[in-house]
């Protein structure tokens, strides 16, 4: 005999099972779609002590920061739950008692109280269907389905990023920062208080009704205080709390750089906020100065050398002064590099055994197929050592170190380094590269100088936490060091303009650059830990010039770009120096440009062990030559004839050093023909001097080398030849002018 009660039980077995089928197959038909609530983000960008520097929008145009689930403090925890569902960690999305309160309550009063628990509200969150008993049934199924697949702190967190604060502002987060400037972790209790409160009506509750602020925050403490879920002194102190919320405006810190990040997500970068902030002034104070100059524009970026790590980035001296074009970014525009580029040809050079830092080299006119450089003075010192040419930027010297390496010169270092402006053939920059006849990035002239601290190791820098790329090495650690060094004891009279800044402060490497016109001013430099390079000019290609038309008063890299880049060491405060290789020795060399017989200035040099310093005899070209017979030093080439070098410098061709190359000699016509004579000079190297002048289909005049004549040209164009003992032919073309 069956009993009832069997009965009873089977069937109320077979009832549950049905439903569990039912929500089975309910679910298995209408899956969560959990997407609906993964909206798109705000971007956070934070400096590298985390302090924020910039807020995006999202897509959408929302401020949208999130709280991660694990990180939802307990007194968020506490004070939400408290009075948007009390018994949120106790039911399973949907609480029964409070339904049945509210459809009690809601048929006996004109006001309404609703009965969602915080589980259906994400649930809502995610379809914003009508308010209908259809909807609510749907959210329902909805929070069950939630309260299935993840964990209480997980929807809590849901709720806590979809809800809306006012206006565009959604989740907890986003209203902690714009209405309060803090971080959530780090609000009051009665600041969380009155956030909470805001969802129920968010346009009305918002801080704009300041008339409602402390009635809103203390009807949620009371509802708190009764539950005793927080010590009530703390309520009571809470209670008395002065807030006052209001909606601030977005920061946005660097422009220039935090523009260009919108990824969605929390973003955490290198820069040092107190640093870049220095820096933009200093940058923003310097140009209000230098507009005299016609200087509008100004930049600058530093890098800790072992991180290679952005520290500061300034891409001008105001992104918003539209009038001077400020929303351009100097740090990555294309300038002229000017002279920042010799060092390098330098230490290849010192690498080649070409010089040491105390050889003599000499500084005299230079002519390579077509291009004759010349010196800012515009005058040419004659012999000097290596170490000066460089701290006196000696353009001559410069471009005649780049054509000895050869195939090891700037351009093949400057491709190894993979800069991406050097994008032409060798040929199509020629010497100029070494002045600065290309273009270039302020950030790749940073990177190439932070190579020299890093012992010949380059590395692009990054303004992002943890991202390092790959090093490729460009010079050896010991020209790296002999660089620094040279770099680091240039004479004093050059920084005049900058001694208030040198005074006292630590060792600093650091080369200036004037491009053609001075429209780029450059001033780079570098210590052990830092590199920072500082560019000012004009972003529309105006050249700068003469403060109040005083021609004696030029703008140039190291009165303008020099105290700027002093001011930053003197912040960064480096007292460190590199440490000496072991392979840098102190050894007695040959100081003599050119040993005959006997050398006759030695002196005690660092170099760089097992480098062979035998001076290549490509180094002493014809000019060179030319200067020292005219000097004294060589008397003749007879001199020579016992030298290694002999054999290549005889098979020189001759030189005219007079009249120049394609050139005008304009005179007056009213003078006699004896006051308009040309100079006339060639030297030949030949053991015999004796040298024929052709000159048009004129008859053969016989001279000697390196004694002048004096000829008077009739107007016109002139081809001129000189002819040495050994048939080798120079020819020039001038032009003769009366007017």
């Amino acid at each position: 005999m069956v009993r009832v009660e069997d009965l009873s039980f089977k069937k109320f077995l077979y009832l549950v099972l049905s439903l569990i089928l039912v929500v089975i197959v309910l679910n298995w038909l209408y899956p969560l779609d959990i997407d609906k609530l993964d909206k798109p983000r705000s971007t956070i960008i934070y400096d590298k002590d985390n302090n924020i520097l910039r807020i995006h929008l999202s897509n959408d145009g929302f401020v949208r920061l999130v709280i991660e689930n694990n990180k939802i403090t307990q007194d968020i925890k506490n004070i939400v739950t408290s009075y948007e569902d009390r018994y949120f960690y106790s039911h399973y999305g949907v609480n029964p008692f409070s339904i049945i309160r509210a459809i009690w309550f809601n048929l006996n009063n004109q006001r309404v109280i609703g009965a969602s628990t915080i589980s259906m509200q994400v649930a809502r969150m995610m379809y914003h269907k009508p308010r209908t008993l259809k909807s609510k049934i749907s959210e329902i199924f909805r929070a069950f389905q939630l309260e299935w697949k993840f964990t209480k702190d997980e929807i809590l967190a849901f709720y806590l990023n979809n809800t809306p604060y006012g206006g565009n502002i959604e989740g907890f987060a986003s209203a902690s920062y714009l209405y309060f400037g803090v971080d959530y972790s780090l609000l009051s209790i009665a600041q969380i208080s009155y956030l909470t409160s805001i969802p129920k009506n968010p346009n009305k509750n918002s801080p704009q009704n300041i008339d409602r602020i402390d009635y809103l925050k203390q009807r949620v403490l009371n509802s708190v205080k009764e539950r005793e879920i927080i010590d009530i002194n703390i309520i009571d102190r809470a209670l008395k709390e002065n807030i006052t919320p209001k909606r601030a405006k977005l920061p946005q810190l660097l422009p220039h750089l935090t523009g260009k990040i919108k990824t969605g997500n929390k973003v955490y970068t290198t820069i040092d906020i107190k640093l870049q902030q220095k820096i933009e002034k200093y940058i923003k104070d310097s140009v209000k100065e230098f507009q005299k100059y016609n200087i509008f524009n100004g930049s600058a970026v530093v890098i800790e050398n072992k991180t290679m790590n952005i520290l500061a980035y300034v891409g001008s001296q105001d992104f918003y002064d539209k009038y001077h074009e400020g929303e351009n970014d100097g740090v990555v525009s294309i300038i002229s590099a000017g002279s920042t580029l010799k060092p390098f040809v330098y230490a290849l050079a010192l690498e080649e055994g070409i010089i040491t830092p105390l050889r003599n080299i000499y500084d005299i006119s230079l002519y390579i197929a077509g291009y004759r450089p010349q010196n800012y003075s515009k005058k040419f010192i004659g012999d000097m050592t290596t170490s000066s040419a460089l701290q006196y930027s000696i353009n001559t010297v410069a471009v005649e170190l780049d054509r000895l390496l050869q195939n090891r010169s700037l351009y093949e270092l400057l491709e190894k380094a993979k800069i991406k402006s050097i994008d032409k053939k060798k040929n199509f920059y020629g010497s100029s590269l070494t002045l600065g006849g290309c273009g270039i990035t302020l950030l790749d002239l940073a990177q190439l100088y932070s190579a020299l601290a890093n012992g010949g190791y380059y590395q692009k820098a990054s303004y992002l936490k943890n991202l390092k790329n790959s090093k490729i090495k460009i010079l050896t650690k010991e020209s790296s060091y002999l660089i620094a060094n040279i770099l680091s004891n240039s004479p004093r009279d050059n920084f005049s303009s900058s001694w208030e800044y040198i005074k006292g402060a630590n060792r600093v490497a650091f080369k200036t650059g004037t491009s053609a016109k001075a429209k780029d001013l450059l001033s780079i430099g570098f210590t052990p830990k830092y590199t920072v390079a500082v560019w000012y000019g004009n972003f529309n290609a105006m050249s700068s010039k003469p403060a109040y038309n005083n021609k004696d008063d030029k703008p140039t890299g190291i009165k303008i770009a020099s105290p700027t880049l002093l001011k930053i060491f003197k912040i960064l405060d480096d007292s460190e120096w590199f440490q000496k290789p072991k392979n840098i020795i102190t050894q007695k060399i040959c100081q003599d440009i050119i040993e005959i017989g006997e050398c006759k200035n030695y002196i005690e040099d660092e170099v760089i062990k097992d480098i062979n310093l035998s001076t290549p005899c490509r180094v002493l070209r014809a000019e060179v030559l030319s200067k020292m017979m005219q000097n004294g030093t060589i008397k003749s080439m007879n001199n020579l004839s016992n030298h290694r070098c002999y054999k290549k410098w005889k098979s020189y061709k001759p030189l005219i050093t007079s009249p120049i190359d394609n050139s005008k000699y304009i005179h007056n016509k009213f003078l006699p023909n004896e006051y308009k004579k040309i100079k006339f000079e060639c030297y030949s190297f030949e053991s015999n001097s004796t040298i024929y002048w052709f000159i048009d289909n004129n008859k053969i005049i016989k001279s000697h080398s390196a004694k002048p004549i004096y000829l008077y040209l009739k107007e016109g164009r002139h081809n001129i030849s000189c002819l040495d003992q050994a048939s080798k032919i120079k020819s020039i073309i001038i032009d003769s002018i009366e007017e």
